[in-house]
């Protein structure tokens, strides 16, 4: 068993904890390798990973011993118990504070004592553009400016992510298939990838994340226009979460720079734009195009597929890439899909 953040206690020590899980898992490979090699037994091992209180301290009369005590213990072993042989397996309180510098996979739900059910996932890797080389072992400069980031910022971005999600389960209308809860993470994760891609650093990167997180917020009153909506909000409630007011002004331009047709004034606004529309040259383009033409459909802005496609290709065709970044990732890919969509045009009668 290990620990981190005591006697001293310290922000980074989730971070610092996955890091170590990583590297002991990496070693454990190497090793196990040249076991078998040898003809001799590899050793199966498991990681898990929670945070929370502990109670520490010294113990015994004649032998001393240093140990820590608490729930948070006894979850740590269950997500141990419930890791896998060579993974990480990370709770989901650990999960929030490390989710932004790791690529994580969800696992479900695990029951632990005292605490009910407790959602679960493995961590896979550095996030490719933190690492060097982007191969998601050792973390880059970027990492630890990241990193510093969360930890100093006078923004409190995780409470005003934690405040819109929230808000968006309980009040998104059912048929929104395509302006959901999942989109606005999707954008999210975007806007990030691009923002440290293109070389954002400081508060920038969260002031394009959170107007990512408000700018289909205006979805909860109304169908078009929402983004007047989704920057009032922003504006309201931000606030209580350490933003200020010129921050607030960046938001608010941000998500109206994310009305169709996108016309955007700036590099933060082309990254939002981008990010935004991420998927139309990303791999799950159909899945998500499918969902987009199922909201319309319903609302009898479209009304048959040869309709949908014309729709699809007139819109693709017009928009435009704005960043670097995204006309390297997703410009051939686009163009791809403009082509399979012509191509079923053709069968139309």
């Amino acid at each position: 068993m290990c620990a981190g953040g005591i006697p001293i206690r310290n922000k980074s020590n989730p971070i610092d904890t996955v890091l170590a899980g990583l590297e002991i898992q990496r070693f454990m490979k190497t090793y196990n390798k040249i076991k078998t090699k040898n003809g001799e037994s590899a050793w199966g091992l498991r990681v898990g990973i929670h945070t929370g209180n502990v109670v520490a301290g010294v113990v015994g009369i004649k032998r001393f011993a240093y140990d820590i005590w608490g729930d948070s213990v006894n979850v740590a072993s269950r997500i141990e118990a419930a890791s896998a042989v060579g993974k990480v397996n990370v709770s989901g309180a650990t999960y929030e504070l490390i989710k932004e510098f790791f690529t994580c996979e969800y696992r479900g739900k695990i029951k632990a004592k005292n605490k009910g059910n407790i959602d679960m996932y493995f961590v896979h890797t550095i996030k490719p553009e933190l690492s060097i080389d982007g191969k998601g072992i050792e973390p880059n400069e970027l990492f630890q400016k990241y990193v510093d980031l969360h930890i100093y910022s006078g923004i409190n971005y995780r409470k005003a992510e934690k405040y819109i999600v929230k808000r968006l389960k309980k009040e998104l209308p059912d048929n929104l298939h395509y302006h959901d809860l999942r989109h606005t993470t999707d954008v999210c994760a975007a806007v990030e990838r691009l923002a440290l891609m293109e070389g954002i650093e400081g508060d920038d990167i969260f002031l394009l994340k959170t107007a990512a997180l408000y700018h289909d917020a205006g979805f909860v009153h109304q169908y078009a226009n929402n983004e007047d909506l989704g920057a009032e909000l922003a504006r309201e409630v931000l606030p209580r979460f350490g933003y200020t007011e010129d921050q607030l002004d960046t938001i608010c331009k941000l998500i109206q720079a994310t009305k169709v047709p996108q016309k955007p004034n700036n590099h933060l606004e082309q990254i939002i734009c981008d990010a935004d529309l991420d998927y139309l040259g990303g791999d799950e383009f159909h899945f998500i195009a499918d969902k987009l033409k199922r909201e319309l459909m319903e609302r009898d802005m479209v009304q048959t597929d040869k309709q949908w496609d014309e729709l699809q290709i007139k819109f693709l065709q017009a928009h435009t890439y704005f960043t670097k970044t995204a006309i390297r990732l997703r410009q051939a890919n686009k163009m791809d899909r403009v082509q399979e969509i012509k191509d079923r045009l053709k069968g139309y009668k």
